[in-house]
């Protein structure tokens, strides 16, 4: 199971820790404000009222296995540097910030964060499926709907050629380029075949990247990461 920390319990931090309570993902919480804290007492998720700008307090509740962490410090910037730097020196392999300004963006990707955004239910949305999947690796919006992503090959699709797979015709994604499980990616052949392990790197709308995940009828394990992500989907839609 995914584990998650979240740092700080502004807007952001809030809407990404309501997304997140309703999948299967351990969270843990941490604010300085006991009140922010017993908001959550009967939620699935381990609280800890701490100070996080010491990285010794830091080390002692975010467990070694720890995938990665969200830092909403508000508006105070020289909070958030600071716990991006301390997660940073604790190793921690996903750093996720949010930024008031671009300069303080900046700065937040010099002391450490993998992934710096800004305040808003659409920055949300588009992270908390780049933290669940196991099959989704990366998750770059581009402009407007349009998204590139990088995804293992969906086992149902291993042994079929690219025109058979219908990478196109059905899903409406553009296969960008394609690598193996040890390979750096690379140009393929319209006769290509996928093989199991192979990672594609694809264009397209969010629709068609969820209609792609969502249709996996003889992989019971992608399937369900894909009815998680339809989840989230479906809210944002209303």
């Amino acid at each position: 199971m995914k584990q998650v920390a979240i740092l700080g319990l502004s807007h952001f931090g809030k809407s990404v820790l309501d997304e997140l309570l309703e999948l299967k993902v351990e969270v843990i919480i941490v604010d300085k404000d006991r009140r922010v804290i017993d908001t959550y007492k009967d939620a699935s998720a381990a609280a800890v009222v701490l100070d996080v700008l010491n990285v010794e307090n830091l080390r002692k509740v975010l467990p070694e296995s720890t995938d990665a962490v969200i830092i909403d410090m508000g508006d105070s910037i020289e909070a958030s540097i600071l716990a991006t730097s301390y997660c940073a020196k604790l190793k921690i392999k996903t750093i996720i910030v949010k930024a008031e300004t671009e300069s303080h963006g900046e700065i937040l990707e010099l002391v450490g964060a993998t992934k710096v955004v800004f305040p808003n239910k659409e920055a949300a949305k588009r992270i908390t499926p780049l933290l669940l999947s196991s099959v989704l690796l990366n998750y770059f919006p581009v402009s407007g709907k349009l998204v590139i992503a990088e995804l293992e090959i969906p086992r149902y699709l291993v042994g079929k050629t690219l025109v058979e797979a219908g990478i196109r015709s059905q899903y409406n994604l553009n296969l960008i380029s394609l690598r193996g499980p040890d390979e750096e990616f690379g140009l393929f052949e319209p006769d290509m075949t996928f093989q199991a392990g192979d990672i594609g790197l694809f264009s397209g709308t969010d629709a068609a990247l969820e209609h792609f995940i969502g249709y996996a009828p003889k992989d019971r394990a992608y399937k369900s990461i894909a009815e998680q992500f339809l989840n989230l989907f479906r809210r944002y839609k209303r």
